[in-house]
Formats: structure tokens, sequence, C-alpha cells
């Protein structure tokens, strides 16, 4: 356990504070998230905190700024939803095909 603490406060000492200010209910659901995925971890090795699902959620940006289209914040929100939304329709559709072809095997 000791050696968790000292790696997390290596990880600490490069990190760079910056302050966000969030809508209500951005603040809620990232407490809840946060707390969710505390409670369902399988390894009890690091806390999982709202600022851990914001620097995700920063690293993804950072990984696919692609995914950003817009002029304003509502436009980034609404193209990059859009977008995941998008993707996760195809992840969908391709299980429902790979579901259809395993049970037309068996036939």
């Amino acid at each position: 356990m000791a050696g968790n603490s000292a790696k997390r406060t290596a990880v600490q000492s490069e990190e760079r504070p910056k302050w966000v200010p969030l809508r209500e209910d951005q603040h809620s659901e990232l407490s809840t998230i946060a707390r969710e995925l505390m409670l369902a971890r399988t390894r009890k090795a690091e806390r999982i905190t709202e600022n851990t699902v914001i620097r995700v959620a920063v690293d993804l940006v950072i990984r696919h700024p692609e995914l950003l289209v817009g002029d304003t914040e509502d436009d980034l929100r609404t193209n990059v939803f859009a977008r995941v939304e998008q993707l996760l329709e195809r992840e969908r559709e391709l299980l429902a095909d790979g579901e259809g072809e395993e049970q037309g095997d068996g036939q």
C-alpha cells in the first residue's frame, strides 16, 4: 500500500490544478459517477474521485480532438454527443449482426 501512495504522490507532483466551474447538474452527476465507479472497482488500489473522472474526460478530448466541432460550447457538446451516439449505434448494430450470425450457424 505504501508503494501506491508514493506512486500517487509522484503523479500528483506532475499535475497542475485547473479550476473549472460546473453547472449544478454536472457536479451532481460527476459525484454520482465517481461514487459508482468506486463501488464497482474490482481492485481497491486507487481511489476514483470526481477529479479522476474529469482527467479521463480531458484525456479523451486530447486523444480525439476531431470529435470537437463547432463554434460554441453548445455546438461542441451537441456535435460530440451526436458522434458518440453514432459510434455506439454502430457498435450495437455490429453486436446484433454477430448474434444473428451465431443463431443462424446452428440452423
